[in-house]
């Protein structure tokens, strides 16, 4: 298992480097991001933190994996920001889960092939867009 950190993680990046060192791949961190910019507070605060510096930054820091919500697609149900993961995906070292708006089985698969940890799945997954096993057998 793992424990994941929000906003901590901008407030303060020298707790989290020394959270990575004391527990190594038990920590991950949850980083929500709308237009490309880090937010904070459940999605109240967009930060002017560029969220693929700020992932970086958290590699560098020694964080294992990430949990990245692209909050503007979240919930909307026409798909996913595959190009921030295609940006994700060069960050050597960093595992990423992406979540938010993922809606299509083409779209699993895309995440798959760039090397993408995992996929969270919720509101097309829940309204019968998508079927767990098909996506399951997918990946």
């Amino acid at each position: 298992g793992r424990v994941i950190l929000g906003t901590v993680a901008v407030e303060n990046c020298a707790f989290v480097e020394q959270m990575a060192k004391k527990y190594g791949d038990k920590i991950a961190v949850g980083v929500d991001a709308k237009d490309g910019f880090v937010a904070i507070h459940g999605w109240k605060t967009v930060t002017a933190v560029q969220s693929v510096d700020f992932c970086q930054k958290l590699r560098d820091a020694g964080v294992k994996t990430v949990i990245y919500t692209d909050i503007s697609k979240d919930g909307g149900m026409k798909g996913t920001n595959l190009g921030i993961y295609r940006q994700l995906a060069k960050i050597e070292g960093l595992d990423v889960v992406a979540s938010g708006g993922i809606t299509f089985y083409d779209e699993l698969t895309t995440l798959d092939s760039m090397g993408t940890y995992g996929a969270i799945l919720g509101k097309a997954l829940y309204e019968g867009l998508l079927d767990l096993k098909k996506a399951v057998e997918l990946v």
